[in-house]
């Protein structure tokens, strides 16, 4: 009995002992010793409220109130804080006299991520010790991944994991500002060392879209220096899955992203189509090089065409100056039309299309300003549906009874224009439609608002021609060599166009038949002086010229 009374006495004093050693041992006095170390690993000043020892579920210390404060320029709150952090050591070699780490739980992290309204980022000096945000930078500073890699490998884990965590981004350079956020965020690294690849687990919502993402892959192995030699990671984000291969050295980097298959609706962004547009064999390899995002290789299929391009950015100013390339073989005009213009009016047909443009900044008021390029379009065998152009013509001539097909649309074998974007217009050049019964070229503007000033001149063939001449006297003012030929200027917009006659170029072509008719009239005259052969020449003459009959 007294040997049992006397275990008993013993368990319950170590028990005792074990509960009152997170409260007899204060660690406080030790992260004097460790907080520099961060400090200087992440160039941010760290506030820690509590540490305490642990014994439950692992052997380790819990730190409370953790706050990582923002870069002073961008103001004085947190940048990350984190509700509680535990760190978990290992018992066995703990018995031997050696720590080591075997567990890091955050709980309920919140990260903060800033883009001002000169385009810096208040990650631009996380790690970049003795360096600070200029007020008013020509180019922001480039973030580091010195300082993240440097904490990474000083944690030496077997796991580390955020559960419940909050990462958001605000962006206050754009005219409106937008704000996304990466909700209910769960992370799981296993691994964690120098000389170690970790592997990578992440869940999240994006708000506000409301799209689950989701992030499995490796990344290493981890050195000392702002390096990792290989990425490896499927990028799941909602129905649309990304493989993302690569590596970083310092401040440069190549990455591999490619898909199978690419959807607006599992985008983060907002873009202006009607109905999904999916992009398949999506591929993009790109260049780091500091600021420099050099895309080597865009490619994807879409709408039964091949869009191959490629382009550079340089990031880290308020309007980052931007060039590229764009060409498209085999593009379906039809389904892309529908998919993005909201309009009565269509167009059909086989495009290829080049474009090269540069500018900087990408709002309307950039876009409109600095915009600039050059581009070529070729659409083969297809129909503008919603408009007859010769209807529009005959209606402009007030000409009845001539049959011309399909009342509402018009069919071409080629449309050719070469283009020119400058001021928030696209320049027309050497405009080109080709159809059955006409031919029209000419060129104009057509505006980033979709306003149309175009000059047109439509010949039509000798046989239509002819049978719009005989229902009009009119229409004979316009006929050059046996065609009709009509100036005309369309205006409006894209969705909406007008039409109406140049009557400056009427006037023009009804001089030119006016001085050939009359150089013929003076050569038959000059046959014979008698009044009975003025009598006889000059009036049919005059009535030629006039395009009607007189007594």
């Amino acid at each position: 009995m007294k040997v049992a009374m006397g275990v008993l006495t013993l368990v319950a004093a170590v028990t005792g002992l074990a509960l009152a050693l997170p409260f007899l041992i204060d660690l406080d006095k030790y992260k004097d010793q460790y907080k520099p170390l961060i400090e200087d690993a992440l160039n941010r000043t760290v506030q820690i409220q509590d540490v305490r020892l642990t014994l439950w579920p692992t052997i380790g210390a819990r730190v409370t109130g953790l706050s990582i404060l923002d870069d002073p320029a961008f103001g004085a709150g947190a940048f990350a804080s984190v509700a509680s952090l535990d760190v978990g050591v290992k018992l066995l070699p703990l018995l031997s006299g050696k720590i080591e780490v075997g567990e890091i739980t955050l709980r309920e992290p919140v990260v903060t991520i800033v883009r001002n309204q000169r385009g810096v980022m208040n990650v631009a000096t996380l790690g970049r010790a003795g360096r600070e945000a200029p007020s008013v930078p020509s180019r922001a500073p480039i973030p580091s991944m010195e300082g993240p890699l440097k904490i990474l490998g000083m944690l030496a884990a077997d796991r580390v994991s955020i559960a419940g965590g909050t990462l958001t981004f605000r962006d206050f350079s754009a005219a409106k500002p937008t704000e996304y956020v990466l909700q209910d965020l769960d992370l799981l690294l296993r691994s964690i060392g120098i000389g170690r690849a970790p592997s990578l687990h992440l869940d999240a919502v994006v708000r506000p879209f409301n799209l689950p993402l989701k992030l499995d892959g490796t990344f290493g192995p981890l050195k000392e220096t702002a390096g990792i030699e290989a990425i490896n990671v499927r990028l799941n984000l909602g129905s649309t899955h990304f493989t993302v291969t690569g590596s970083v050295a310092g401040h440069d980097g190549t990455f591999h992203v490619t898909s199978p298959v690419v959807g607006t609706t599992d985008l983060p962004m907002s873009i202006p189509v009607k109905q999904s547009i999916d992009a398949t064999d999506f591929r993009v390899t790109a260049d780091v090089k500091g600021q420099t995002i050099e895309m080597r290789e865009v490619s994807c299929d879409l709408f039964g065409g091949r869009v191959r391009g490629g382009g550079t950015l340089v990031v880290g100013s308020e309007d980052p100056p931007f060039s590229g390339h764009l060409a498209i073989e085999g593009f379906l005009v039809g389904p892309a039309w529908r998919a993005v213009v909201d309009a009565p009016l269509s167009i059909s047909g086989t495009a290829d299309i080049a474009l090269a443009l540069k500018g900087r900044g990408f709002s309307m008021p950039n876009r409109t300003k600095d915009l600039e390029g050059t581009g070529r379009l070729a659409i083969r065998d297809g129909t503008i549906e919603g408009i007859n152009l010769l209807r529009e013509m005959t209606t402009v001539l007030n000409v009845a009874g001539v049959a011309l097909g399909d009342p509402k649309a018009t069919a071409f074998s080629t449309i050719e224009a070469d283009l020119a974007v400058e001021q928030g217009m696209i320049r027309v050049q050497r405009f080109l439609m080709d159809g059955h019964d006409f031919r029209a070229t000419g060129g104009g503007m057509i505006g980033f608002d979709r306003r149309l000033s175009l000059a047109v001149t439509v010949s039509l063939s000798r046989d239509l021609s002819e049978k719009i001449a005989g229902a009009s006297p009119v229409a004979k003012l316009a006929m050059r060599d046996g065609r009709m030929v009509l100036p005309l200027v369309i205006g409006g917009t894209v969705q909406s166009p007008s039409y109406r006659l140049d009557l400056k170029g009427v006037t023009e072509n009804l001089h030119e038949q006016i001085q050939r008719k009359a150089a013929q009239v003076a050569d038959r005259l000059l046959g014979g002086t008698a009044p009975d052969v003025l009598n006889r020449r000059g009036r049919p003459l005059l009535s030629e010229i006039l395009g009607r009959s007189r007594p």
